[in-house]
Protein backbone atom coordinates (compact mmCIF):
# COMPACT_ATOMS: atom_id res chain seq x y z
CA UNK A 1 0.00 0.00 0.00
CA UNK A 2 0.46 3.60 -0.66
CA UNK A 3 -0.07 6.86 -2.89
CA UNK A 4 1.52 8.62 -5.56
CA UNK A 5 0.97 12.27 -6.20
CA UNK A 6 0.87 14.55 -9.27
CA UNK A 7 0.96 18.75 -8.30
CA UNK A 8 2.14 21.75 -10.43
CA UNK A 9 5.15 23.68 -9.03
CA UNK A 10 3.89 26.90 -10.04
CA UNK A 11 6.74 27.46 -12.37
CA UNK A 12 5.19 25.30 -15.36
CA UNK A 13 6.72 22.15 -14.07
CA UNK A 14 4.79 19.55 -11.86
CA UNK A 15 5.93 17.49 -8.88
CA UNK A 16 5.57 13.75 -9.04
CA UNK A 17 5.98 11.13 -6.57
CA UNK A 18 5.42 7.84 -4.50
CA UNK A 19 5.28 6.77 -1.03
CA UNK A 20 5.44 3.11 0.27
CA UNK A 21 3.87 2.58 4.16
CA UNK A 22 6.47 0.73 5.73
CA UNK A 23 3.44 -1.25 8.07
CA UNK A 24 3.93 -3.16 4.36
CA UNK A 25 5.90 -6.30 5.19
CA UNK A 26 7.77 -6.51 2.02
CA UNK A 27 8.26 -2.96 1.91
CA UNK A 28 12.25 -2.71 1.76
CA UNK A 29 11.61 -5.39 -1.79
CA UNK A 30 9.80 -2.48 -3.96
CA UNK A 31 12.06 -1.24 -6.46
CA UNK A 32 11.05 2.55 -5.74
CA UNK A 33 12.48 3.40 -9.18
CA UNK A 34 10.20 0.97 -11.51
CA UNK A 35 6.92 1.67 -9.12
CA UNK A 36 7.67 5.68 -9.89
CA UNK A 37 7.98 4.60 -13.63
CA UNK A 38 4.62 2.71 -13.56
CA UNK A 39 2.59 5.76 -11.76
CA UNK A 40 4.11 8.23 -13.99
CA UNK A 41 3.05 5.99 -17.25
CA UNK A 42 -0.49 5.96 -16.08
CA UNK A 43 -0.64 9.85 -16.08
CA UNK A 44 -1.99 11.00 -19.99
CA UNK A 45 0.58 11.15 -23.13
CA UNK A 46 0.81 14.64 -23.53
CA UNK A 47 1.29 15.75 -20.18
CA UNK A 48 4.83 14.25 -21.27
CA UNK A 49 6.25 13.15 -17.94
CA UNK A 50 9.35 10.82 -18.19
CA UNK A 51 10.91 10.03 -15.64
CA UNK A 52 13.97 8.78 -17.36
CA UNK A 53 14.55 12.69 -18.01
CA UNK A 54 13.52 14.49 -14.94
CA UNK A 55 14.21 18.13 -14.40
CA UNK A 56 15.90 17.51 -11.50
CA UNK A 57 17.45 14.50 -9.83
CA UNK A 58 14.97 11.80 -7.95
CA UNK A 59 15.47 12.48 -3.75
CA UNK A 60 13.67 10.61 -1.56
CA UNK A 61 13.68 9.34 1.99
CA UNK A 62 11.75 8.56 5.26
CA UNK A 63 8.88 10.55 6.06
CA UNK A 64 7.57 10.18 10.03
CA UNK A 65 3.86 10.28 10.29
CA UNK A 66 1.21 10.45 12.77
CA UNK A 67 2.97 12.54 14.77
CA UNK A 68 5.00 10.23 16.10
CA UNK A 69 8.52 12.55 16.24
CA UNK A 70 9.89 13.31 20.03
CA UNK A 71 10.33 15.87 21.43
CA UNK A 72 8.18 18.69 19.66
CA UNK A 73 9.19 21.43 21.29
CA UNK A 74 11.75 22.72 23.92
CA UNK A 75 12.83 25.65 25.99
CA UNK A 76 13.28 27.85 22.86
CA UNK A 77 12.58 25.71 20.02
CA UNK A 78 9.96 23.54 18.52
CA UNK A 79 9.29 21.11 15.12
CA UNK A 80 6.37 21.33 13.08
CA UNK A 81 5.22 20.15 9.69
CA UNK A 82 7.02 16.81 8.41
CA UNK A 83 9.73 17.58 10.95
CA UNK A 84 7.37 17.00 13.64
CA UNK A 85 5.85 13.78 11.95
CA UNK A 86 2.70 15.91 11.06
CA UNK A 87 1.70 13.67 8.31
CA UNK A 88 -1.87 12.16 7.42
CA UNK A 89 -0.61 8.32 7.33
CA UNK A 90 -4.23 7.90 5.41
CA UNK A 91 -2.93 9.78 2.15
CA UNK A 92 0.79 10.83 2.83
CA UNK A 93 -0.32 14.95 3.16
CA UNK A 94 1.79 16.98 5.07
CA UNK A 95 1.67 20.22 3.38
CA UNK A 96 -1.67 21.13 5.03
CA UNK A 97 -0.49 20.07 8.50
CA UNK A 98 2.90 21.89 8.36
CA UNK A 99 1.38 25.60 7.44
CA UNK A 100 -1.63 24.75 10.36
CA UNK A 101 1.37 23.65 12.90
CA UNK A 102 3.50 26.77 11.72
CA UNK A 103 0.83 28.92 12.57
CA UNK A 104 0.15 27.84 15.66
CA UNK A 105 3.84 27.90 16.97
CA UNK A 106 4.21 31.18 15.72
CA UNK A 107 0.68 32.20 17.62
CA UNK A 108 2.39 30.97 20.77
CA UNK A 109 5.65 32.46 20.33
CA UNK A 110 3.77 35.66 19.55
CA UNK A 111 1.93 35.73 23.06
CA UNK A 112 5.30 34.57 24.98
CA UNK A 113 7.22 37.53 23.25
CA UNK A 114 3.90 39.85 24.07
CA UNK A 115 3.60 38.40 27.87
CA UNK A 116 7.26 37.97 28.81
CA UNK A 117 5.77 34.41 29.34
CA UNK A 118 8.39 31.52 28.31
CA UNK A 119 6.26 28.59 29.26
CA UNK A 120 3.55 29.75 26.19
CA UNK A 121 5.55 27.67 23.96
CA UNK A 122 5.25 24.83 25.84
CA UNK A 123 1.30 24.22 25.18
CA UNK A 124 2.02 23.63 21.90
CA UNK A 125 2.23 19.60 22.37
CA UNK A 126 -1.44 19.97 23.98
CA UNK A 127 -2.61 21.64 21.46
CA UNK A 128 -1.18 18.74 18.69
CA UNK A 129 -2.97 16.14 20.70
CA UNK A 130 -6.42 18.23 20.63
CA UNK A 131 -6.36 18.99 17.35
CA UNK A 132 -4.60 15.57 15.56
CA UNK A 133 -4.12 13.22 18.42
CA UNK A 134 -7.24 10.83 18.03
CA UNK A 135 -7.26 11.11 13.89
CA UNK A 136 -3.80 10.45 13.78
CA UNK A 137 -5.07 7.04 15.75
CA UNK A 138 -7.18 6.05 13.69
CA UNK A 139 -4.88 6.65 10.75
CA UNK A 140 -2.21 5.08 12.38
CA UNK A 141 -4.66 1.66 13.01
CA UNK A 142 -5.82 1.78 9.17
CA UNK A 143 -2.42 1.78 8.43
CA UNK A 144 -1.32 -0.83 9.98
CA UNK A 145 -4.59 -2.87 8.34
CA UNK A 146 -3.63 -2.33 4.69
CA UNK A 147 -0.42 -3.52 5.49
CA UNK A 148 -1.99 -6.99 5.14
CA UNK A 149 -1.75 -7.82 1.30
CA UNK A 150 -4.62 -9.93 1.29
CA UNK A 151 -6.75 -7.81 2.98
CA UNK A 152 -5.82 -4.53 1.37
CA UNK A 153 -6.79 -6.58 -2.05
CA UNK A 154 -10.16 -7.63 -0.73
CA UNK A 155 -10.86 -4.28 0.11
CA UNK A 156 -10.01 -2.52 -3.20
CA UNK A 157 -12.09 -4.52 -5.02
CA UNK A 158 -15.08 -4.10 -2.89
CA UNK A 159 -14.43 -0.20 -2.35
CA UNK A 160 -13.48 0.78 -6.07
CA UNK A 161 -17.22 -0.73 -7.14
CA UNK A 162 -18.83 1.65 -4.90
CA UNK A 163 -18.89 5.47 -5.69
CA UNK A 164 -20.81 6.26 -2.46
CA UNK A 165 -18.09 4.26 -0.21
CA UNK A 166 -15.51 5.66 -1.91
CA UNK A 167 -17.18 8.90 -1.26
CA UNK A 168 -16.82 8.82 2.13
CA UNK A 169 -13.64 6.77 2.27
CA UNK A 170 -11.96 9.55 0.77
CA UNK A 171 -13.53 12.44 3.01
CA UNK A 172 -12.18 10.41 6.10
CA UNK A 173 -8.48 9.69 4.43
CA UNK A 174 -8.11 13.29 3.65
CA UNK A 175 -9.74 14.51 6.92
CA UNK A 176 -12.55 16.53 5.23
CA UNK A 177 -15.19 15.43 8.15
CA UNK A 178 -17.81 17.68 8.87
CA UNK A 179 -18.33 17.85 13.15
CA UNK A 180 -21.39 19.41 12.57
CA UNK A 181 -23.11 16.79 10.59
CA UNK A 182 -23.72 13.06 10.98
CA UNK A 183 -23.49 11.25 7.13
CA UNK A 184 -21.77 7.77 6.51
CA UNK A 185 -18.19 9.20 6.61
CA UNK A 186 -18.51 11.06 10.22
CA UNK A 187 -20.58 8.18 11.38
CA UNK A 188 -17.72 5.62 10.37
CA UNK A 189 -15.06 7.61 11.42
CA UNK A 190 -16.85 7.79 14.95
CA UNK A 191 -17.17 3.49 14.87
CA UNK A 192 -13.18 3.70 14.13
CA UNK A 193 -12.69 6.32 16.78
CA UNK A 194 -14.58 4.65 19.69
CA UNK A 195 -12.04 1.51 19.07
CA UNK A 196 -8.65 2.99 18.99
CA UNK A 197 -9.55 4.67 21.97
CA UNK A 198 -9.35 1.07 23.35
CA UNK A 199 -6.69 0.36 22.14
CA UNK A 200 -3.93 0.87 24.50
CA UNK A 201 -0.55 3.08 22.68
CA UNK A 202 2.52 0.78 21.76
CA UNK A 203 5.26 1.27 24.35
CA UNK A 204 8.05 3.28 22.96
Amino acid sequence: PGYGWIFPVGDGTINVGIGLLSTFRDWRDVNTSHLMAEWAATAPAYWEIDPENPVQAPTGGRIPMAGSVNPKVGPTWAVVGDAGGSVNPFNGEGIDYAYETGRQVADLLAEAIATGDGMALQQYPKWLEAEYGLYFKVARLFAQVIGQPTLMRELTRVGMHSRSLMDWVLRIMANLLQPDEVGPAEAAYAMAAAIVKRVPEPLP
